[in-house]
């Protein structure tokens, strides 16, 4: 199965559109594994992006207390309100790729929203 390509701004926006869905939720729903799940973005990939965006301040990483199955400490990611103007600024973006047929409408939605 070949690997499903899309640009930076698509999978920025995916990943920012999810956490700002997600925002009143519980923490269970911000791990890195359900970001996986409902973005249809590949977690090495993943882990690239939510640090980059953790670093440039749109995003918060949340350290729990709680280990996972491996051992490892369980983190949870929450959009800030700079990640929601980014989402909104790239939103627009694609919207312009959208009319101008660069892309094609369901750019927009998550593959969970299917």
């Amino acid at each position: 199965m070949e690997r499903r390509r899309r640009d930076l701004s698509v999978t920025i926006y995916r990943i920012l559109l999810y956490l700002s869905r997600m925002r009143e939720r519980d923490a269970e729903s911000k791990r890195l594994m359900r970001i996986e799940r409902a973005t249809g973005i590949e977690r090495k990939e993943l882990k690239i992006h939510l640090e980059k965006l953790v670093d440039a301040g749109y995003v918060t990483q949340i350290n729990s207390d709680k280990k996972g199955r491996g051992g490892h400490p369980i983190v949870t990611y929450d959009i800030l309100e700079s990640g929601r103007s980014l989402r909104s600024d790239i939103g627009r973006w694609i919207d312009l790729g959208i009319r101008m047929e660069y892309y094609p409408d369901d750019f927009f939605y998550l593959p969970s929203d299917a």
